[in-house]
Formats: structure tokens, C-alpha cells, sequence
């Protein structure tokens, strides 16, 4: 702990600290005793002044007595009797609570047993005060007068001044310990005081003394090692001290230096010597790559004559798959015409069908009139053999059946008239039937036709799909044959871009060949400095 420089002057400044500290807790423990002595000597003062007033409370009684013995007729004499009473009681009870003295209870029970004797006392003569009032009042004097001579405040002044001896007792002990503490923290203040001195002044020769010796060693050290003197020895201690650390620090860095300049001397020698032989090399490297670059530039040329010619074949091959695929698009075109016509063909068939099954269904509906027609007939025929029948009755029943037979003449009439309507509603119905027949015939020739048409469209669908088959695969031929040839002019791209790199690259390692012999200059140079620099240190051998 104490071989840190450190440390030690933390020790030099805690050592006058510790002592101010320890001599600070005395003086405060000291002022803490002295300020409780000197309470309890205001306590005991305060409990003095208190016995004062009590006793002078039980002799103003004793006055106010004799006074009314005197004039018995003054009734104030009672009412000031009864107030300086209550007034006894008071400080009867703030006596009592003021004799409380701390850390002393030997003393307070002694007070207190004082206190209550004055106070029983006082309570005594209080009763004999009464029945001396009581005695007066019966005008009785002769009996008061014995008890205002027994009534004395001798018995009062006695313990007055047994509780004042005990009170000042006290007091004077008090004030000789306050002396005596007094006289202790200032003994204590100048020891510690004398203490610190002296152990500061130890303390800083301890520390100052081994600094005075080694801080001349260590500046000679550095000094002779800022000159470049490595000859120098550094004298060595067994002191475990910081400074003893430096000194060893400074001896190693010494030695190491002295290593390391020896090497760094070999070094440039060796240095010097391997850049003569690099700036050779480079020199017939450079005359080397000149001759690749020229012969780099001729290849260049003809790669790029090659990646032209390729580049035309590129386009004409574009142009004949160009051609073939908008021949194939031409094919594609009409086939997709002859299918549009195909589908609306084949969409005229479907109408024609369509409308032949209408036809049809217009027939059989049309029968179905017929059907209803002569239902019709039927249901006539039988109305009119009712109303005949109703007439018949109507005439049965003479003037009664009038309105009854005008009724049935009207049912036969509308039955005349549907069996008419019935009728012209049967011929239209087989004028219409006549009709739909040649229709539907009509229609099954027109729906044959347009299936022979939509037979020979696909049919010419069929071939143009085979040539338009044909053309597209000489497509993807022309495109292999594009691929191909877009590969090699690619290739031949490729080629002229590596060897422009090639020559490039030629042209960056003969730049950069010289830069590396002006280099190789410039560190011969350098070691020829570094030599001269190095020269100025005296190493041992």
C-alpha cells in the first residue's frame, strides 16, 4: 500500500485530519457535558426561586390570618387568604415538576422529598388556618390565640433552608465539574493539536526523503536517454516504490532499446541492399511489358474485325426471323378470319335449328287450338240444346216463364254466334299449320346448305393451319441460327473488351512498375536516412 506515491501523500494529509477529527468529537462531547451542566445548574436555580415563592405564599397566609384576628369584620381578608391559597397550589405543582433534575435521581428524590414536606406543611397550616377563621367567626378569641402562637414559620424556614444547602451543594459540585471539563477539552486541544504537528512533520520526512533520493536518478536517467545515450546503466534498488518502478522501467527500456537499435542498423543494411536488386528487376520488367503491350494492341485489332463482321451476320438473321414471323402473323390472321367465319356459320346453323324447332312447336300449339276449338263446338252445341230445352219449358209455364224464355232465345243466339266464331278460328288455325309445314321444309333445306359450308370452311381452316405449322417452325430455326450467332459476336465482344483489359491492365503494371522503382528510390533513400539517424545512438556492443 505505502510503495504507491499516492498513497503515501493520502496518508500525509489523513494523519493531521484523523488528529483534527478526534480533537473536533472531543470538543463536541465536551460542549455537549458543559451545556448540561450548566442546565441543570439554571434547573437548580429555577427550583430555588420556586422554593422562595412557596414559602413566601404560606407566610403571606400567615399575615392574612393575624390580620383578620385583628379586624374580623374584613371579609377580604378571607377572599385574599383563598387566592394567595390557590396560588400556593400552583406553584406547589410547578415546584414539584421544576425539581425533575436529569441523570441525577439521588438529588431529585432529596428535592422532592423536601418539596413535599414544605407542601404538607403548607396544607397543615392551610387547616389550622380555617379552624382560626372558623374560631373568629364564633368570636371565639381564646382559643385562637394559643394557635396563632404554635403557627410559626419556623418549621418552614427550617426546610427553606435545609432544600437551599442541598440546592447550593449541588450547584457548586456542578461548577466543578464544569471546570473540570473545561479544563479537559482544553488539554485535549492542544494534545492533539501538538499530536498532529508532529506526525505530519514524521510523516512528510518519510515521504519527502526517498523522493529527494530517487527523482534525481530518474531525471538523469531520461535525459541521458533523450540524447540517445543507451550506454548509460541505471542503479537498481530493492525499493518496491513507484520511483523504484520507473527506475526498473527505465533500465528495461534501455536494454530493449539498445536491442532494437542494433537490429533496425542490420535492417537498413539488409534494406539497402535488397532495393538495389528490386530496382534491377524492375527495370528489365518494364522493358518486358513493353513488348506485351505492343503485342496486346495488334491482337486487340483483330479481335475487333472479328466482333464487326459478327455484328452484321447478327442483323441479317434479324431481318429473316423478322420476315418469318410476320409471314407466320399473316397465316395466324386469316386462319383466325376463316375461324370467326366457321363460328358464325356454325352460329346460322344453330339459328336455323333454332327456328325449325319454333316452327315446330307452332304446329303442335296449333293443334292444340284445333283441340280447343272443337271443345268449343262441343260446348256450343250443347248450350244451344239447353236453351232449346229452356224454351220448351218456358212455354210449359206460360205468362210465368216470359222472362225465362227471353233468357234462353239469348243463350241460343251467343251459341250461334260461337259455333260461327269456332268455325273461322278452325280455318285460319289450318291456313296457319299449312303455312308452318312449308316453313319448317324450307328451313331443313337452308340449315342442310349452310352445314355444307361450314364443312368446307373448316376444311380450308384445316390447310392454312398446316402451312401456318410450317412457317412457325422455320421460326425458331432462324432464331437458334440468331442465338447463334449473337453467341459468337458476344464471344467476339468479350474478347476485344479482355484484351482492351488485357492492355489496359499492361499499361496500369508498366505505370505502376515505375512508380514501384521510384519507390524502390525513395526507400533507399530513406534507409540511407534511417542509417544516418541510427548512427547518432551509442549502443553497447
Amino acid at each position: 500500500m505505502l510503495n504507491k506515491i499516492a498513497n503515501r501523500f493520502l496518508i500525509g494529509y489523513s494523519v493531521p485530519l484523523i488528529f483534527l477529527i478526534i480533537q473536533g468529537l472531543v470538543i463536541i462531547s465536551t460542549v455537549q457535558k458543559v451545556s448540561d451542566l450548566n442546565n441543570q445548574v439554571f434547573k437548580l436555580q429555577a427550583t430555588n426561586k420556586e422554593l422562595e415563592q412557596t414559602a413566601y405564599d404560606i407566610s403571606k397566609m400567615l399575615r392574612i390570618v393575624r390580620g383578620y384576628a385583628l379586624i374580623p369584620k374584613d371579609q377580604s381578608f378571607k377572599k385574599s387568604f383563598d387566592a394567595v391559597y390557590g396560588s400556593f397550589n400552583k406553584n406547589a405543582q410547578e415546584f414539584r415538576e421544576a425539581a425533575t433534575i436529569p441523570q441525577d435521581e439521588q438529588l431529585t428524590n432529596s428535592l422532592k422529598t423536601l418539596i413535599d414536606s414544605l407542601i404538607a406543611q403548607g396544607e397543615q397550616f392551610h387547616s389550622t388556618c380555617q379552624e382560626i377563621f372558623r374560631l373568629i367567626d364564633a368570636n371565639n378569641l381564646a382559643q385562637v390565640t394559643p394557635l396563632l402562637s404554635n403557627n410559626r414559620a419556623q418549621n418552614i424556614d427550617v426546610t427553606r433552608q435545609q432544600f437551599s444547602n442541598l440546592v447550593e451543594a449541588a450547584v457548586n459540585q456542578r461548577k466543578q465539574q464544569l471546570e473540570k471539563e473545561r479544563s479537559f477539552m482544553f488539554t485535549m486541544i492542544w494534545l492533539t493539536t501538538i499530536l498532529a504537528i508532529v506526525a505530519t512533520i514524521i510523516v512528510g520526512l518519510k515521504n519527502g526523503l526517498p523522493l529527494k533520493r530517487q527523482l534525481p536518478q530518474v531525471v538523469t536517467s531520461a535525459s541521458q536517454i533523450a540524447e540517445g545515450n543507451l550506454t548509460h546503466s541505471v542503479k537498481l534498488t530493492q525499493d518496491k516504490t513507484e520511483l523504484g518502478q520507473i527506475l526498473a522501467a527505465f533500465d528495461h527500456m534501455t536494454q530493449s532499446l539498445n536491442s532494437l537499435i542494433s537490429q533496425v542498423q542490420k535492417s537498413g543494411i539488409q534494406i539497402t541492399s535488397s532495393a538495389t536488386q528490386i530496382a534491377a528487376s524492375g527495370k528489365q520488367l518494364e522493358a518486358t511489358l513493353v513488348e506485351q503491350s505492343a503485342s496486346t494492341n495488334e491482337v486487340s485489332a483483330t479481335s475487333g474485325e472479328i466482333a464487326a463482321t459478327s455484328g452484321q451476320l447478327v442483323k441479317t438473321m434479324d431481318n429473316i426471323t423478322n420476315q418469318a414471323q410476320a409471314t407466320a402473323l399473316a397465316a395466324n390472321n386469316s386462319q383466325s378470319d376463316l375461324m370467326q367465319m366457321a363460328s358464325a356459320m356454325g352460329s346460322l346453323a344453330a339459328a336455323t335449328t333454332s327456328i325449325a324447332s319454333t316452327l315446330g312447336v307452332m304446329n303442335e300449339k296449333a293443334n292444340n287450338i284445333n283441340t280447343v276449338v272443337t271443345t268449343i263446338t262441343k260446348v256450343a252445341d250443347q248450350t244451344n240444346l239447353l236453351s232449346l230445352n229452356a224454351a220448351i219449358e218456358a212455354e210449359k209455364a206460360g205468362e210465368y216463364g216470359a222472362g225465362f224464355a227471353v233468357v234462353a232465345r239469348e243463350i241460343r243466339r251467343l251459341a250461334d254466334q260461337t259455333a260461327v266464331a269456332t268455325l273461322e278460328i278452325e280455318q285460319m288455325v289450318k291456313e296457319m299449320q299449312s303455312s308452318v309445314s312449308a316453313g319448317v321444309m324450307q328451313m331443313d333445306q337452308f340449315n342442310q346448305e349452310v352445314s355444307d359450308a361450314v364443312e368446307k370452311v373448316n376444311r380450308i381452316s384445316g390447310q392454312i393451319a398446316l402451312v401456318i405449322e410450317q412457317v412457325q417452325s422455320l421460326t425458331p430455326q432462324f432464331e437458334e441460327v440468331s442465338h447463334i450467332m449473337e453467341q459468337q459476336f458476344e464471344g467476339a465482344q468479350q474478347i476485344s473488351g479482355a484484351i482492351a483489359q488485357l492492355s489496359e491492365g499492361s499499361q496500369q503494371t508498366l505505370q505502376s512498375l515505375k512508380e514501384t522503382n521510384r519507390a524502390v528510390e525513395q526507400l533507399d533513400d530513406a534507409a540511407q536516412g534511417l542509417r544516418s539517424i541510427i548512427s547518432q545512438f551509442k549502443v553497447q556492443r
